[in-house]
C-alpha cells in the first residue's frame, strides 16, 4: 500500500468524515435505554454483534460494490443497492444507509469528479436508487485504487466509530474505554474479512433480533438524541 492510498484510507474511515454518521447510533440510544447496554462489557458485547450484523451485510455489498466498480458493471451495481437496502429490516437503518450514503457520494464528487460517481449521485437524487453507504463505499474505493482490505476496514472501522462515538454520549464512559474496546476488536475485523470477501450479494444474511426489537423500539420511543 502506498502511502498516498494509507491517506486515503485514514480519509475516508475517519470519524469526521462529513457524511453524517454523529447523527446516528446504530440502535445504541435504545439499548442503554432498555438496560441492554450499561457499561464498558455490555458495550463491546453490543459493538462486537453489529460488526458481525454489518460484515455479513454492508461488508459483502461494499466488496461486491467495488468489484462490480473495476469491471464497469453498472447494472451490478445497481442490483447490488437494492438487495442490500432490501436487508435493512427497519425505516430508520434505510434512512441511515440513504442519507450517509448520498452524502458520501457528493464528497466524492467534490473530491474526485468521475463520471461514474456524477452518474451514481445522480440516479440516488431521481431514486432510480437507494444510494446505500456501503455501496457507494465500494465504488469509491475502487475508483481511488483501494484494494478490497482497506475498504473492509473503513467499513467495519465506521459502524465501529458511529457506535462507540454515541457511547460517549449515551454511557458514563471515557476515551480509555472505547479506545480499548477499538482495540480488543481490531482481530475481529480480520477475521470477518476471511469469512465474507469471497462472498457475493446473494450470500448477505442478517440475524441480530435483539438489535432487530431495539430498533423498533427506537421509532416508537421518546429517546431522540440521535436518529437511530
Amino acid at each position: 500500500m502506498t502511502l498516498q492510498q494509507i491517506v486515503r484510507l485514514l480519509q475516508y474511515a475517519d470519524s469526521a468524515l462529513p457524511v453524517g454518521a454523529f447523527a446516528f447510533s446504530c440502535s445504541l440510544e435504545t439499548a442503554v435505554e432498555q438496560g441492554v447496554v450499561y457499561d464498558a462489557a455490555t458495550l463491546r458485547e453490543f459493538v462486537e454483534t453489529l460488526l458481525r450484523q454489518s460484515a455479513s451485510t454492508d461488508g459483502i455489498a461494499a466488496l461486491a460494490a467495488r468489484r462490480a466498480t473495476l469491471a464497469g458493471d453498472y447494472e451490478a451495481l445497481l442490483a447490488i443497492d437494492a438487495r442490500l437496502i432490501h436487508c435493512k429490516l427497519n425505516d430508520e437503518a434505510r434512512q441511515m444507509n440513504r442519507r450517509m450514503g448520498r452524502k458520501l457520494a457528493e464528497l466524492g464528487i467534490q473530491i474526485a469528479d468521475d463520471p461514474l460517481l456524477v452518474r451514481w449521485r445522480d440516479d440516488i437524487v431521481a431514486n432510480r436508487t437507494a444510494g446505500t453507504y456501503p455501496t457507494t463505499q465500494g465504488i469509491i474505493f475502487a475508483l481511488g485504487g483501494s484494494d478490497a482490505q482497506s475498504l473492509f476496514a473503513a467499513q467495519q472501522y465506521g459502524v465501529m466509530m458511529t457506535t462507540l462515538n454515541a457511547a460517549l454520549r449515551c454511557l458514563r464512559l471515557t476515551h480509555y474505554h472505547t479506545q480499548r474496546i477499538i482495540a480488543q476488536l481490531a482481530p475481529l475485523i480480520e477475521e470477518l474479512y476471511d469469512q465474507v470477501r469471497e462472498l457475493d450479494t446473494d450470500d448477505m444474511y442478517t440475524f441480530a433480533p435483539v438489535i432487530d426489537l431495539l430498533a423498533a423500539l427506537h421509532e416508537r420511543g421518546t429517546a431522540r438524541m440521535f436518529m437511530n
